[in-house]
């Protein structure tokens, strides 16, 4: 009798972001849709489900109304965008490392009790980097919002213990452009002369000004900049250079973006913090930490994804940088100065890699029975099989048909059998009669 998992239609592919969810069905090659990760007000402001100020160390909260926010942002990707059943499809979400723990236990609550899906997994993005690839083994650097995160992946297997990450991400790129707009930046309205910029720019238009028009300078003009005097006349001299761009705002208002301002904004994921980390230090990190005798396949297999890493010019820096630290640091140069560097070419967009890697795991037969059912989340008391729970059974090594018996009827974990063929099966003669 063919498995429940065969009989099903194609999964629900969610990658849910801090920001932005990517939503589609298994197959797809790209998302149905790329939505915000909140719930509308009345207003018509958004409300975030768990974004939050990466500027300050607070973590992320959650309100008493947390599971019902959650349930609405879900019901809309449903009956909005994908327009299925529940019911009728299991259900794949790209998580991230870092994600809080709260939201994957609310989302599984809510998919499991309010919209009955069959059954659902989490798989890591850098796990899900390497099916989109097609490689097996590779050290996945993942740019996302509020951090970035370099995660080893061996033999599609990730070393979750060998992840090291930097506290920078497009976050801190838009606080940047925001502090760099009031500082250089000019602005104007209609029938006035230009002024200097009093306004706070909204998030989205900050976003907007980085996709637009910012990108990442070479590392030869990134030092002379480090070296000159900020507001000195050499600093302008140089960022004199790159055109300035006007940006319209508000319809009838200009908003003139300097070249400082395109070309600086982005040096904040590059230049080292106190603890000497950024996104080129943390996956050298990696390779010193994995086992040595991946440590060459891994630097000639990088893979670069999140939606930072879509701007002009970040794959030739990132390169730059990595050989110039293993050239000048000497905590680099002795044990990965033979290494070669090389990073992949997916065959989609940096932000939308993760999902696509959803897309293949979920189409692949052979991962159906590390899937969560909804019996197993019911027998092991509503808890979620992680990296740090030792106490629950993977799903994969749940027996394939594992019998509750009453008194007339016996129900299986993957079919629903009739309680006639359940009575049939007990009147079969025993063995060796």
């Amino acid at each position: 009798m063919p498995s429940k998992a065969d009989t099903e239609n194609n999964p629900v592919v969610l990658d849910i972001g801090e920001v932005y969810t990517k939503v589609g069905v298994n197959g797809d090659t790209e998302p149905r849709a790329i939505i915000p990760t909140a719930i509308s007000n009345k207003d018509g402001s958004l409300k975030y489900i768990f974004k939050h100020d990466h500027s300050m160390i607070l973590g992320h909260k959650t309100g008493s109304d947390f599971r019902q926010i959650v349930h609405q942002f879900i019901a809309t990707i449903y009956y909005k965008y994908l327009q299925v059943d529940p019911k009728q499809h299991s259900v794949v979400i790209c998580e991230s490392l870092l994600a809080p723990a709260k939201l994957r236990e609310a989302i599984a609550d809510v998919l499991f009790k309010d919209f009955e899906v069959p059954s659902l997994i989490f798989a890591a993005h850098q796990l899900l980097a390497c099916f989109t690839v097609a490689q097996g083994t590779a050290l996945v650097l993942d740019c996302s919002y509020g951090e970035s995160i370099a995660l080893p992946v061996i033999e599609w297997t990730p070393l979750l213990f060998e992840s090291h990450t930097a506290p920078v991400g497009s976050a801190a790129i838009h606080k940047s452009i925001g502090e760099n707009m009031k500082k250089y930046g000019r602005m104007q309205s209609e029938n006035k002369d230009e002024h200097n910029i009093e306004i706070e720019l909204p998030d989205a238009v900050i976003e907007d000004i980085k996709i637009k028009t910012c990108f990442v300078t070479t590392m030869e003009r990134s030092k002379k900049l480090l070296q000159t005097d900020p507001g000195s006349v050499d600093e302008q001299r140089i960022s004199q250079q790159i055109p300035r761009v006007t940006y319209y705002f508000n319809g009838s208002t200009k908003l003139f973006i300097p070249g400082i301002v395109r070309e600086e904004s982005a040096e904040i994921l590059f230049e080292q913090d106190n603890d000497r980390t950024s996104v080129c230090t943390i996956v050298l990190d990696c390779l010193l930490n994995s086992p040595v005798d991946t440590v060459k396949e891994l630097a000639r297999n990088i893979v670069l994804m999140g939606g930072s890493t879509m701007l002009p010019g970040f794959r030739h820096r990132f390169l730059v940088e990595l050989n110039e630290l293993v050239k000048t640091e000497e905590r680099y140069r002795e044990a990965l100065g033979e290494c070669e560097f090389r990073l992949h070419n997916p065959p989609t967009h940096g932000n939308l890699i993760s999902w696509l890697g959803g897309s293949i795991f979920g189409s692949l037969k052979e991962f159906r029975r590390k899937f969560i059912t909804k019996e197993y989340y019911k027998n092991n008391k509503q808890s979620l099989p992680d990296w740090y729970k030792m106490d629950l059974p993977p799903p994969e090594v749940v027996p394939e048909k594992q019998y509750v018996t009453s008194k007339t009827i016996s129900y299986t974990r993957t079919s629903r059998i009739a309680p006639r063929l359940s009575m049939d099966y007990k009147k079969l003669p025993k063995p060796g009669k």
